[in-house]
């Protein structure tokens, strides 16, 4: 009797480490091959940035598509759709005082900043960070990485909008942490931009809402700094 009443919840346990073990994998797959090219071909960071973002930009949509074929699953479950007006526009409500605020305080903090070494000319930045960082980071923290979370957490006989949270906050952690190597208070900020984000995509179904969002804390940070 004992056996069988712990074992739900032995068997949650164990599809929370396997889905969380296959997003630190495809964390891996989506970022190391980009980085180990760029740094084998030696591109300076000017030229590394956008290589980066381009090459992990396109594994991601390669893994979405492998991840969504096998599992029978639409383009749609991965955000790629156009949400309601509602959504989007929340997005821009909520995100512009907290990205300003957030951006205030990063000023005043010392810290090297996620630009630091790039000598760009400000439409670059602007091109880079607000469009290209914002859709690259978008589609594979909250499209890749929070769908293949949230889907694998949920028990496909009864799911339950509680493993979508879960997932959102558990990307929203892993996004964080990614942002230590800039230094705790970026991390920090990330973390909030992440759990922002997070929620919109959770809420609206769609990657436009949190690409909203980045793009906004981004500004807000170019702006700033």
């Amino acid at each position: 009797m004992k056996a069988n009443a712990s074992s739900p919840s032995a068997l949650k346990t164990v599809r929370a480490i396997r889905a969380i073990g296959l997003v630190l994998l495809l964390f891996v797959v989506v970022y190391a091959p980009a980085s180990a090219v760029a740094a084998g071909l030696r591109l300076r960071p000017a030229a590394a940035v956008p290589f980066v973002m381009f090459v992990s930009f396109l594994t991601a949509c390669l893994c979405i598509r492998g991840l969504a074929g096998r599992r029978h699953e639409k383009l749609t479950q991965y955000g790629i759709t156009v949400p309601a007006l509602r959504h989007t526009v929340s997005a821009v409500i909520v995100s512009a005082p907290v990205s300003i605020a957030t951006a205030l305080l990063l000023s005043r903090v010392h810290e090297s900043g996620p630009l630091a070494g790039l000598s760009l000319a400000p439409w670059l930045l602007v091109l880079y960070f607000v469009v290209g960082a914002s859709v690259q980071e978008e589609l594979i923290f909250r499209g890749l990485f929070q769908t293949t979370l949230a889907t694998r957490l949920s028990p496909s006989t009864a799911p339950d909008p509680i493993y979508g949270v879960a997932a959102s906050l558990l990307v929203a952690l892993l996004f964080g942490c990614i942002h230590l190597v800039v230094g705790p208070c970026t991390a920090a900020a990330a973390l909030v931009l992440g759990t922002i984000a997070g929620e919109f995509r959770r809420r609206s179904g769609s990657l436009l809402p949190p690409i909203t969002c980045h793009a906004l804390f981004n500004l807000g940070g170019i702006i700033w700094t």
